[in-house]
C-alpha cells in the first residue's frame, strides 16, 4: 500500500468517526493550570472537585499500596500533598482523557496494559527528563504526562473500531511476538500514534503531547519537541526488555542517545530501578483501572 493509498484510507476510517469524546470540560481547566507556574493546591482542589468520579479515583489511589499512606486518606486536599501537586495533576488529564471511552479491560491492549504501559513509560521520561541537559528545556511533568498520553490511540482505537481492536488484542494474546505495528497497517491502513496524534489536535493538547503521540516510534524525527517523542521512544524500548509495551525491539538508537546526551547504561539502571518498584506500580495501575468502563 502506498503512502498516498494509507492516507485516504486512514482518512476514510476516520470519516466513519460519527461522534468522537470531547476532552471534558475539567480536562481543559486542568491543562490551563498546568501553564500558570503559580497554580496552587487549592486551585487543583477546586477543579478536581468538579468531577465526584475523578475525586474518587485520586482518593482510591491515595489509599492503595502503592503509597502505604500511615492513614486513611479522606480530602482530596491530604490526597494531593500525599501524592504531589505535580503528579496529581499530570494523572488528573490522563484519568479524565480516558474517562469517556470504552475498551476491553483485559488483553495485551487492554485498558489494563493500556494503564500498565502508561504508568512505567511515565515514570521511566519523567526520570530521563532530569537527567538530560538543562538546555534542552525538558520540563519533568511535561514529560510525565507524554508518557501516559503517547499510546492513547489504541484507547480510540478500541473505543470506535471494536471489531479491529478485538482482532489485534487476540493476535497479540495468540502469539505475544506479534509485530503490532505491521498487523495494524495490514488490517486497518493506519497505525495507532496516527489516529492518536490527530485526537490529541482536534482536543487542542499541547505540541509536545501531539508531537510525542505522533513520532514515538519513528527514531529518525527530529523536529519540534523531538526530545518527548525521543524520550518516549527510548522509555518504550528499555520497557520492552520486560515485556511491557509495544517498542520495536529494545535497541537505543545511538542518534537518539547523543540528542538527549543520556547513555545507555544510564536507561537501563533507572529502568531496573523502577522496576523494583513494580509491585508499587502495578498496585497504582489497579487503583486506577478499578474504575474504567
Amino acid at each position: 500500500m502506498t503512502s498516498q493509498n494509507t492516507t485516504i484510507e486512514f482518512k476514510k476510517k476516520i470519516e466513519q468517526i460519527k461522534v468522537l469524546p470531547t476532552l471534558p470540560e475539567v480536562g481543559r481547566r486542568l491543562l490551563a493550570l498546568q501553564e500558570n507556574p503559580e497554580s496552587t493546591i487549592q486551585e487543583l482542589c477546586d477543579i478536581i472537585e468538579f468531577d465526584p468520579i475523578l475525586t474518587s479515583q485520586l482518593l482510591r489511589h491515595a489509599n492503595s499500596a502503592f503509597f502505604s499512606a500511615a492513614k486513611t486518606i479522606t480530602s482530596l486536599h491530604d490526597a494531593i500533598m500525599l501524592i504531589g501537586f505535580d503528579s496529581t495533576l499530570n494523572l488528573a488529564v490522563g484519568l479524565i482523557s480516558a474517562k469517556s471511552f470504552v475498551i476491553p479491560i483485559k488483553g495485551p491492549i487492554g485498558m489494563r496494559a493500556f494503564w500498565l504501559h502508561a504508568i512505567y513509560s511515565a515514570s521511566l521520561m519523567q526520570v530521563l527528563a532530569n537527567k538530560v541537559p538543562s538546555e534542552l528545556k525538558v520540563k519533568t511533568g511535561m514529560a510525565y504526562l507524554a508518557g501516559l498520553l503517547h499510546n492513547f490511540g489504541l484507547v480510540l482505537l478500541g473505543h470506535e473500531f471494536t471489531y479491529d481492536f478485538k482482532n489485534l488484542n487476540n493476535a497479540l494474546r495468540d502469539d505475544p511476538k506479534t509485530d503490532l505495528l505491521a498487523v495494524e497497517k495490514a488490517q486497518l491502513g493506519f497505525h495507532h500514534f496516527q489516529i492518536g496524534g490527530w485526537l490529541m489536535r482536534k482536543w487542542g493538547l499541547p505540541k509536545e503531547i501531539m508531537t510525542t503521540v505522533f513520532e514515538h516510534h519513528n527514531e529518525y524525527y527530529q523536529g519540534d519537541f523531538s526530545e518527548y517523542a525521543n524520550l518516549a521512544l527510548i522509555a518504550d524500548r528499555a520497557l520492552f526488555a520486560y515485556s511491557i509495551g509495544d517498542a520495536e525491539s529494545d535497541e537505543f538508537p545511538p542518534r537518539i542517545l547523543e540528542a538527549l546526551q543520556l547513555s545507555p547504561e544510564q536507561v537501563t539502571e533507572h529502568c531496573e530501578k523502577l522496576m523494583k518498584k513494580s509491585e508499587r506500580v502495578n498496585a497504582m495501575v489497579d487503583s486506577i483501572v478499578e474504575n474504567c468502563n
